[in-house]
């Protein structure tokens, strides 16, 4: 009996509450169709569906069985595409999405020279500072900037890792408000990401060799955004502290722009840069080539512009 077959077509008819419905789908007659069902009740033992003039619904033994069955077609459908496009080369259309300003700065770089290998794969690319999901969004790369990745059914793919550092301008700290312990930002303004008026919570761990605890502190400030790049402006611009990843302010340091606050402290947890995707577009030969290009020149780029600062010390304040 070819038990994945018959597997195919229970899902189906599972699914469409019709045997003659699921025979259409798979290029079935209906008496094909009903054979097979009667075949693979008599090997478990048990009808699977309730049978009536108009439909069918699945019994509890076909109730029981349908999870694992959809799981074992899902998993040789991705096994088969996934050797099918390893002979393919990669084409046609590809959606990615990344936030704003990481898209502007690091991936737009790269575009060029993925076009040069891959000719035949045409981007649609959608900067965009809300997560976005792929599977509900059509996305068929989600690029992220996170502490963990924010689907466990999609999968995620580490790119890099980053400092997040504690800044703000010369000139406010100036003013006399820089702080000398991370509790003292409660009382301070500070740039964060959220709503305007709820509080976000920044985490800090001594410098290593210190003796004092790690701290979380709530902070609340004039201005929030869900954008680093407008943060980041904010800051420069003397309203208040902001908590950013590395590569987005290493430049911002090296002009004196922006000023390293708190250094005897680490701002935790450290930050990931994902690819997400769902775990059906694996077997893409152009999901695959995106991903195999952009990461490791992504993870180059990012280390590369931590590194200029020391990868977890930034620079010390003139």
């Amino acid at each position: 009996m070819d038990r994945i077959s018959h597997l195919r077509l229970f899902v189906e008819a599972a699914r469409l509450a019709s045997f003659s419905a699921a025979a259409r789908k798979l290029g079935l007659t209906r008496d094909q169709a009903s054979k097979q069902i009667a075949a693979l009740e008599a090997e478990v033992g048990s009808p699977l569906f309730a049978r009536s003039t108009r439909n069918v619904t699945l019994s509890s033994a076909g109730q029981a069985l349908l999870g694992r069955a959809e799981a074992i077609v899902a998993m040789v459908d991705e096994a088969l595409g996934e050797v099918r496009g390893l002979s393919q080369a990669p084409r046609g259309p590809l959606r990615v999405n990344a936030p704003m300003s990481f898209g502007q700065r690091y991936l737009a770089p790269l575009i060029a020279a993925f076009h040069a290998a891959y000719p035949e794969v045409y981007l649609r690319l959608d900067l965009d500072d809300s997560f976005v999901d792929p599977v509900r969004s059509g996305a068929d790369v989600t690029l992220r900037i996170a502490h963990l990745p924010e689907q466990l059914d999609l999968v995620a793919r580490p790119i890099a890792v980053a400092p997040r550092w504690l800044v703000a301008s010369p000139g406010h700290l100036a003013a006399g408000d820089e702080p000398s312990e991370p509790e003292q930002l409660t009382s301070r303004a500070c740039l964060h990401y959220g709503e305007a008026a709820s509080t976000s919570l920044w985490h800090f761990e001594p410098a290593e060799g210190a003796e004092t605890r790690p701290v979380s502190v709530p902070v609340r400030g004039p201005v929030c955004s869900n954008n680093g790049d407008l943060l980041m402006r904010a800051a420069v611009d003397g309203l208040g502290f902001t908590v950013l990843p590395a590569f987005l302010v290493q430049d911002a340091l090296a002009t004196g722009q922006l000023r390293h606050v708190l250094p005897g402290w680490r701002v935790t947890p450290d930050i990931g840069v994902f690819a997400l995707y769902a775990s059906s577009a694996r077997s893409s030969p152009a999901v695959r080539a995106f991903i195999d290009f952009v990461g490791p020149r992504l993870g180059e780029a990012l280390d590369a512009t931590t590194a200029r600062g020391g990868r977890l010390s930034p620079p010390a304040p003139a």
